[in-house]
């Protein structure tokens, strides 16, 4: 008796195994093949002295329970479901609920599944699927935005009530068939990391994050680094700049919509971010987009595979996905880059082991290396004691050689030619995308991705690697850097004092006089060059536009060429460009074109990235009322000159281009 209880108590509720699965099936394949229409969103709440009254379900139905518990109609009086279960039931199944010391409390859901011909389907017996759900808070969030959005009077939010139905019902299905096939501390990550690829556009935290899966924050990090070798906020983090990037790739989205698309609501935050993590501000990976030869199409539509739950299609494509511009346009202080995970690090491990095999074998791995072996040990010693320990800006004693004679230093190149050191690698960002203003020093110096990918750094065999900041080596890859070479890092800002940067990089290479001379030399050409041009003309306004396809930019008014055109050459700065600096940390400013039209600037000095003449960019009536555009003292550079970039080279080549402009 007791047994045919059982199978009658399984055939009835839908809850043997086998009957489940099937009806499960049958359930999915209406939904594949019809239509849905919620009837009604119900949010019931009873005090416990209200009883609730046996109820039939006049429709399909998923039943939430938050408070109470459910008796299913079986003949076993035991089958009651208590708090945070789910259930499945069919038209026409009775529901019993029993209120628990708060009462009765659940979320109601009628729906009904029809054919494309409008017929109703699945019209099974009644019978019902219930489960307790592994993380029922998150299945109660999307329950709510369901809710809302069904009582919402704007037509438009039943539209939206339709996709948060699929959203909560998707979301039933799935954690009911993972119970079945991963263990709850694989699950807890993959939880994880599907909710913020479905919710990365809203306020995420990891107390946030860590109460929906309901474990600690710490518990919550611990898991995820063990499996993905970054933390949740800095899978976050990545997650959103991809999302970011796609959008300037393929989109003409406003900056406002693309950051609060991926959840910045205040746009100068998001752009201190991706400036963190991609090296360039979101502004000028766009530009580089149209004003370079060539298009990149990385497709991260992807971010993490859901059958991996690696992040290794991501890290892999850091290197590869440059942007078009330098150090000298860096925006400041964002959120952290992500580090590389287990599986590229040990690869690189490995590559950087087996190159260092062959060059012990070898014996003839560089110049350097070959006269060292040459000499024997004796040598050897001697060179060591030639060495200099020098303290970096982040505190590493580093211990750098005498007379490096294989540098990489990344957007340092105008220090390194202006002291007379050819790099054995320069910055580039795409293929043969360089400073133009440079290679006339440099146009025999093979290329390296601008952010220093391992694997090339370790090609080269340089012997010193200077860094120019402290966002270029965060998380571990100092650690990486320096089992390549002695690695130095040369200011902890992004933006820092170009005098002393030069003066530094000077001290590292041992050419310390030569860096004081360059000095020298180029405040002897200023100091010339204000002299003049305030006999000429006097006290004069100026300022430098940067013109691409899509925006104009301005110049911060102590940075870059605005360094240089007010401190060294003594313009008066406009206006405009007062207000514009008193706010901004990035070199250059979208300018909005009722603050160009404002600009009152007696001479322009325009970087062409738009691929027109200066003639059809101030044609347009925006620019007539300028008082550089009436009195023709309009001047464009192009994108291969020097004034997106800074140091005695940059900065000296500038002066040259505003004498020559305006002292005719």
């Amino acid at each position: 008796m007791k047994q045919e209880r059982k199978k009658r108590t399984g055939s009835q509720t839908g809850m043997g195994k086998k009957h489940e699965a099937d009806e499960l099936n049958k359930l999915l394949s209406a939904w594949l093949h019809s239509s849905i229409r919620i009837m009604d969103v119900r949010h019931i709440r009873l005090e416990r002295e209200e009883r609730l009254q046996p109820y039939r379900l006049p429709a399909q139905a998923f039943v939430f329970v938050l408070q109470g518990s459910v008796r299913l109609p079986t003949d076993d009086q035991d089958d009651t479901r208590h708090s945070w279960y789910v259930l499945h039931g069919s038209k026409g199944l009775e529901l019993n609920m029993t209120p628990s010391e708060r009462g009765i409390e659940y979320i109601l859901v009628l729906y009904k599944v029809a054919s494309l011909s409008g017929h109703a389907v699945y019209n099974l017996p009644p019978v019902a699927h219930g489960f307790v759900p592994t993380y029922p808070v998150m299945l109660y969030q999307k329950l709510q935005l369901l809710e809302q959005a069904w009582h919402d009077k704007d037509t438009l939010s039943k539209v939206q009530a339709q996709g948060r139905f699929y959203d909560f019902a998707y979301e039933c299905m799935r954690q009911l068939q993972e119970q079945k096939t991963r263990t709850p501390a694989r699950d807890m990550v993959t939880q994880a990391i599907r909710f913020m690829q479905v919710h990365y556009a809203e306020s995420i935290t990891l107390e946030r994050l860590a109460g929906l899966l309901e474990c600690s924050p710490r518990h919550l990090t611990r898991l995820f680094k063990k499996q993905t070798d970054c933390s949740p906020i800095m899978y976050l983090i990545q997650l959103r700049m991809d999302k970011a990037k796609e959008l300037l790739r393929k989109t003409d989205a406003t900056l406002q919509d693309i950051a609060a698309s991926v959840g910045y609501p205040d746009v100068y935050f998001f752009s201190r971010a991706f400036k963190k993590y991609t090296g360039v501000s979101p502004v000028h990976y766009r530009d580089s987009l149209y004003s370079s030869a060539f298009v990149r199409d990385i497709r991260l539509d992807n971010p993490l595979s859901l059958s991996e739950y690696s992040i290794d299609s991501i890290s892999s494509a850091l290197h590869t996905d440059i942007e078009d511009n330098n150090h000298y346009q860096n925006y400041d202080e964002g959120i952290l880059r992500m580090n590389r995970n287990a599986r590229h690090s040990m690869a690189f491990i490995l590559l950087l082991s087996f190159t260092l095999l062959l060059s012990a074998c070898s014996g003839t791995s560089s110049p350097a290396a070959t006269e060292g072996t040459s000499q024997g040990t004796n040598n050897t010693a001697e060179q060591a004691s030639q060495e200099r320990v020098l303290k970096d800006a982040l505190g590493h004693e580093v211990k750098v050689p005498a007379q490096p004679q294989r540098v990489i230093a990344s957007y340092l190149e105008d220090h390194l030619v202006a002291l007379g050191v050819k790099p054995v690698a320069q910055w580039s960002v795409g293929k043969n995308s360089v400073q133009g203003y440079l290679q006339k020093e440099l146009k025999d110096i093979p290329t390296i991705a601008s952010d220093l990918p391992f694997e090339a750094v370790l090609n080269f065999k340089p012997d010193l690697i200077i860094m120019d900041s402290a966002s270029m080596v965060e998380g571990d890859k100092y650690n990486q850097y320096s089992k390549i070479a002695p690695t130095y890092v040369v200011g902890s800002n992004m933006n820092n004092d170009w005098r002393q940067e030069l003066l530094t990089v000077g001290e590292v290479l041992n050419k310390s006089s030569e860096a004081k001379q360059a000095l020298s030399n180029y405040d002897k050409k200023a100091v010339e060059a204000k002299a003049r041009l305030s006999q000429t003309v006097g006290q004069k306004t100026a300022v430098a536009l940067w013109v691409t396809d899509k925006n104009v930019y301005v110049v911060n008014q102590n940075l870059s060429s605005g360094d240089v055109l007010y401190k060294d050459l003594g313009f008066k700065v406009p206006q405009v460009v007062q207000e514009i600096s008193k706010t901004a940390k990035a070199n250059w400013s979208n300018l909005s074109l009722e603050k160009l039209a404002e600009l009152d600037a007696d001479y322009i000095f325009i970087v062409n990235s738009k691929n027109v003449s200066k003639e059809e960019i101030i044609k347009d009536p925006v620019w007539a009322g300028i008082p550089a555009v009436k009195a023709g003292h309009v001047y464009d550079f192009g994108k291969e000159s020097s004034w997106l970039y800074t140091g005695t080279i940059a900065n000296g080549q500038m002066i040259d281009d505003v004498l020559k402009s305006v002292i005719q």
